[in-house]
């Protein structure tokens, strides 16, 4: 009966990874690329190359702005391909909720109404939630308008009664919804940090590789996001920076023992794309595949984890730990984040480097058999 449980339970989580995964992996290059695009911002702003009060300056935040912002819209295409519902449907139910006079309704002091009815405040922009479960609901209402509209009309009558329901059923319900659950994850997140940084950056800094292959990042990432929308920062994106070094670093370690010089200069282009936030090459490629490197920089990641943690180091924007979004984490404890990402790429570096790994060794024996 036990096993019974943890199967379902375990079935249940798979899924629900599943569906994140789903959802996010599509955009998540774009995700990075406009963390990139902050990032520079950021680093124009530091160095006084452009004015914040200018013109300039608007532009290129809108640039890099613009797709949090509708990043509801971007959930609805990729929700309607998850859940069956007609691609531009979904999109133009996000739209109606980032309307001009939808966002001004939900930011003004007065009631809003909707035929009488008071309409709970939820601002929609940079949310995540409340239209997971409208493209989820959608698919519900699509299906009831295919089986009771004659074919020769199903185009041309169920879009506008789908947005005729589900557009208040957001008002009222999801939005509401989504607004406590994110502000319940949120806040559960920083009761956690809040309970001990240090703690947490060394669970996060040491576990997330491992995250990262069953999918449980995709988590955290709406967490982050919608810490960003909630607070202006967020910490959990601090605490992978270290992690994301550290595989670099045992990498490059690697690539600094091996005599193969095709796995050598495999390992030294891994490495040094970790320092561009992508670590799939390296974890993969490289460091799992000799286990000896990944445990390494697990130990290392939650080092480096441990100090990004206890200095409260954050980011103020969604972007990947990488030297070019650097400027991303300038708000709090720079210095500190800068240390804790050399401390994780330079321990994970040395302890790899004088560790003894057999995988390594027949993995060169291997390749001297062959030649």
């Amino acid at each position: 009966m036990v096993n019974k449980k943890e199967g379902i339970f375990k079935k249940l989580v798979d899924d629900f990874i599943e569906l994140l995964s789903s959802l996010f992996l599509p955009f998540i290059n774009l995700m990075i690329s406009t963390g990139i695009i902050k990032g520079i911002i950021s680093l124009l702003l530091a160095t006084n190359a452009i004015d914040q009060t200018s013109s300039t300056y608007e532009i290129l935040n809108a640039i890099g702005d613009a797709f949090f912002y509708f990043i509801p819209v971007f959930l609805a295409i990729t929700a309607a391909k998850r859940f069956g519902v007609e691609t531009f449907t979904a999109a133009l139910i996000g739209c109606i909720l980032l309307h001009p006079s939808m966002t001004n309704l939900m930011s003004s002091d007065g009631t809003v109404t909707f035929f009488n009815l008071e309409v709970p405040k939820v601002i929609y922009s940079s949310s995540v939630i409340p239209i997971i479960l409208a493209i989820y609901f959608t698919k519900y209402v699509q299906n009831f308008c295919y089986k009771i509209i004659p074919e020769t009309f199903k185009g041309l009558f169920t879009p506008p009664i789908c947005l005729l329901i589900v557009t208040p059923v957001i008002l009222f319900v999801f939005g509401p919804i989504g607004k406590v659950a994110g502000s319940w994850l949120a806040s559960g997140y920083e009761n956690i940090y809040n309970l001990s940084p240090l703690i947490a950056g060394i669970i996060v800094g040491s576990l997330q590789p491992f995250m990262v292959m069953f999918g449980l990042h995709w988590g955290l990432f709406t967490v982050a996001i919608n810490n960003i929308s909630l607070v202006g920062y967020d910490t959990i994106l601090a605490l992978f920076g270290a992690a994301i070094f550290a595989q670099g670093g045992a990498a490059l370690a690697v690539a600094f023992k091996t005599k193969d010089k095709k796995f050598k200069s495999q390992a030294i282009s891994a490495g040094l794309t970790t320092l561009l936030g992508i670590t799939e090459p390296a974890m993969y490629g490289v460091n799992l595949k000799l286990k000896r490197p990944m445990t390494c920089a697990c130990i290392a990641g939650g080092v480096g984890g441990a100090v990004a943690g206890m200095f409260g180091c954050r980011a103020t924007s969604f972007a990947l730990p990488a030297l070019t979004t650097l400027p991303v984490f300038m708000s709090n404890a720079f210095i500190q984040f800068l240390i804790s990402l050399v401390i994780a790429f330079g321990l994970a570096f040395v302890l790899t480097l004088f560790s003894y790994n057999k995988d390594l060794e027949k993995l060169e024996n291997e390749t001297e058999e062959e030649v």
